[in-house]
């Protein structure tokens, strides 16, 4: 059985360094993550527009917020990985199940990012249709180049061990 131990469960809280996002909030980036999602929003990219508002200027989609911290998918490129992710014995198999971004300051093209991520909570062990194992949420915490909080990344995963015949017999 995947039983948490004391020190999985110290993982709680405990916060990352701070690392650098890849590259500054870049419009062309966003123009095409735009152009892909079919959000014509002005606010984004038409400046005489965007200073009419609250906001004084364009600003990046804040849907994209997970999008700049990515790592690329490529191994020889991917360094370390960003995300906290919780080991546990026999556990052989992990699938995401839920993902909510909170946004509170406006991304402007130019900014730089910093990212930290902790873990916020794991589940004592379920047992569900797809195996044995316990759900965990992890929590991306984005900050700019004034230190300010623009906002969050909260993903939780199931991480188990598949029942034998993969039925949830």
């Amino acid at each position: 059985m995947p039983v948490l131990t004391d020190e999985q469960r110290a993982l709680i809280g405990q916060e990352s360094a701070p690392r650098d996002l890849p590259q500054p909030i870049d419009r062309i980036m966003a123009l095409r993550w735009c152009e892909m999602v079919e959000d014509a929003n002005p606010i984004y990219f038409d400046e005489a527009y965007a200073r009419t508002t609250w906001l004084q200027g364009a600003i990046a989609p804040p849907t994209m917020l997970n999008t700049w911290g990515m790592t690329p998918v490529w191994p020889e490129a991917r360094g370390e990985r960003p995300r906290p992710r919780l080991e546990l014995e026999g556990c052989t198999t992990t699938i995401a199940t839920n993902a909510v971004e909170e946004y509170f300051v406006p991304l402007r093209y130019g900014d730089t990012i910093t990212a930290t991520s902790h873990i916020s909570e794991i589940s004592d062990e379920k047992t569900t249709r797809l195996g044995v194992g316990h759900f965990y949420t992890s929590v991306d915490t984005y900050r700019n180049q004034l230190g300010q909080v623009v906002g969050t990344h909260s993903f939780t995963l199931f991480t188990y061990r598949p029942h034998p015949t993969g039925d949830g017999a």
